[in-house]
């Protein structure tokens, strides 16, 4: 607990921001309530940017003390580059005074407070910020303008931009890694125009270089969002309205860019695990491995490596919330909002397998974010979000609380990054802590399990031919559904099992739908029938009962055979049993059709000889 010890947390209430510190027992430190209408904090941890009615204030916080004052009125927003050099600030649209846009994005050089960069936007909100995307080490900044990205480079004092021209462009982002000069770019959807997607190379001193590019409709806006190492790129894509009418809140889905000319290809949409929204995407840090919380709740949850291949099932629940520990070794999977605030925590092994290590509930939180050493999870319950109850938890990587602090009006919780000098190792998880988290709940259910007399060794199952088994299934299911009432829930999908995914056969390209193995089998078997010489293909359904196990009407004894078996199966069907009569009425109704078929099967080998028969099977 040596280092959690330094773990620093950003709070803001009604105007004022503090920092605390101090694990399990969290105390101001440092600044303590500084004036502040917004906030943010330097991403080496070393400054605070408090917002003011006439300024700007910039403190230092190691010593406390106010260290720069940018002297701006009327911001509404602020954020930091990648460096924390500089300071972007935001004021609300206005004109000057010769009537033309006043220049309402700003960017400050935090060590002289001069101004270096002025530009004017129409529109300010907090869904669109930052508008201004820094490039890596504050080499380059961005800016969209209409048909255009305007790139300023540092080295030339962010004068004279470079134009990329880019037509129609909504939203863009610059990639994250050293060395590459990438542009991910989003053209929404207009007069019947699909959207594009694209990611384009602008190092070169003329037009930018597409290196992927995909088309598609039903798409208004976008979400962009890199891997660490920039080879690859994904677009969050939405639409204001549901073509398939399921959802009031439109429609969204996810598809997948390279960054690499050689797999331009790959681009691709990331197939879904059912239907239903995408409710959040996150890249690990590392780069390797992207997660995806979809689908009508119970959303599932599923592992993609970089290169768009899914690897794991993490299962069904209330999720919609994802997060990564600093390390990408950690995942915590949680459903904030309207949902129960279940949080659940793992640990990604070896080629994306990802394992359990405890559990949790954080009742009506609205944020979560891992603390810099990768071992705790910070959840906070905001307003206006709500507007009671405001208060900050803190759990361990496996799910136990270690501190909550309340609050009568609680704007904000974050981390504070840790100040230069300070790194934390990427640990694994602890044996002892991960049994003693998960060791609890199966006492509990083996504990449950004994006081209801049940006995640990499995009853010896009774014993039916072959072809009994699938008629009693069918009986045992349709006396469950009626005994036991419906077994449909929102939270938990009991049907859907996490583990890994496995692809047989031949490599798919990434978005392609799965394929089971006996579809593959059967569709093998009617390709290699098809191009025998004078092969007239199979009966339908023949491949289908083969591959179950079903009767065989290959020649006259496999056909006599099915018969006596279909008929033991009818007269031994019980109609007494009122609760299993539907079921039993519609086994019945299957049987009767396969004699049919039987039937017709034995009339053609009549006419035409048993060589029919032989090649039809």
């Amino acid at each position: 607990m040596a280092a959690a010890a330094k773990l620093q947390l950003l709070v803001r209430q009604p105007d004022t921001a503090s920092i605390l510190a101090g694990i399990p027992d969290l105390k101001e430190s440092g600044l303590s309530r500084v004036p502040a209408k917004a906030a943010a904090c330097s991403p080496d941890g070393t400054k605070l940017a408090a917002v003011t009615d006439a300024s700007v204030d910039v403190y230092d916080l190691v010593g406390g003390k106010k260290v720069q004052v940018l002297q701006v009125n009327g911001t509404v927003l602020v954020d930091w580059s990648k460096t924390g050099a500089y300071i972007t600030t935001a004021q609300r649209p206005s004109k000057g005074e010769d009537g033309q846009p006043a220049k309402n994005i700003k960017v400050w050089d935090v060590a002289s407070g001069s101004l270096v960069l002025a530009v004017s936007v129409k529109s300010v909100n907090k869904e669109s910020w930052p508008i201004l995307q820094w490039g890596h080490g504050d080499e380059a900044v961005y800016h969209g303008v209409t048909n255009t990205v305007h790139h300023y480079k540092r080295a030339e004092g962010f004068k004279h931009p470079k134009k990329v021209p880019i037509k129609a462009v909504a939203s863009f982002q610059p990639c994250p890694a050293a060395g590459k000069q990438l542009l991910a770019a989003f053209i929404p959807e207009s007069k019947g125009q699909p959207a594009v997607a694209t990611v384009m190379d602008c190092s070169g001193a003329a037009e930018p270089v597409t290196i992927s590019r995909k088309s598609f409709y039903r798409a208004t806006g976008a979400s962009i969002m890199w891997n660490a190492s920039s080879t690859a790129c994904l677009f969050m894509v939405t639409c204001e309205t549901d073509a398939t009418n399921q959802s009031y809140y439109g429609e969204s889905r996810l598809h997948y860019l390279p960054a690499d000319p050689a797999r331009a290809d790959s681009a691709c949409a990331v197939a879904m695990p059912k239907d239903g929204p995408v409710h959040d995407v996150q890249w690990s840090p590392a780069g390797d491995y992207f997660v995806v919380v979809a689908g009508f709740m119970p959303a599932k949850v599923i592992l993609h490596d970089d290169k768009c291949k899914a690897v794991y099932d993490l299962g069904s629940g209330p999720y919609n919330t994802a997060r990564w520990n600093p390390f990408g070794r950690f995942l915590a999977i949680a459903g904030f909002g309207n949902l129960p605030g279940d949080v659940v925590f793992y640990n990604k092994l070896n080629k994306g397998v990802c394992k359990q290590m405890g559990a949790t509930r954080s009742g009506s939180a609205v944020t979560a974010s891992w603390s810099p050493d990768g071992r705790h999870l910070l959840t906070a319950t905001t307003a206006p979000r709500l507007r009671v109850d405001n208060n900050v938890r803190i759990f361990t990587y496996y799910g136990d609380k270690v501190c909550e602090q309340p609050f009568d009006i609680l704007l904000e919780a974050s981390w504070v990054q840790p100040p230069p000098g300070t790194s934390y190792e990427d640990r694994p998880p602890s044996p002892e802590c991960i049994s003693k988290a998960t060791g609890s709940p199966s006492g509990a259910i083996n504990g449950a399990a004994a006081a209801a007399g049940g006995s640990t060794a499995p009853a010896k199952a009774t014993y039916r031919p072959p072809a009994m088994r699938s008629l009693q299934q069918h009986l045992q299911a349709g006396a469950a559904a009626i005994n036991n009432g419906p077994t449909f829930s929102l939270a938990y999908d009991n049907s859907s099992k996490p583990g890994r995914i496995t692809q047989t056969g031949k490599q798919l390209p990434p978005g392609a739908d799965f394929v089971s193995k006996a579809a593959a089998k059967n569709a093998k078997k009617r390709a290699n029938k098809k191009a025998k010489p004078g092969g007239e293909g199979c009966v339908d359904g023949q491949e289908d009962d083969e591959a179950q196990g079903g009767p065989s009407t290959s020649g006259s004894v496999g056909i006599d055979a099915a018969v006596a078996g279909l008929n033991q199966q009818m007269s031994s069907v019980d109609l007494g049993d009122a609760d299993a009569s539907d079921a039993a009425q519609k086994r019945i109704r299957a049987l009767q059709k396969k004699l049919r078929q039987i039937q017709q099967l034995k009339d053609k080998r009549d006419k035409e000889g048993s060589a029919i028969v032989d090649n039809a099977s």
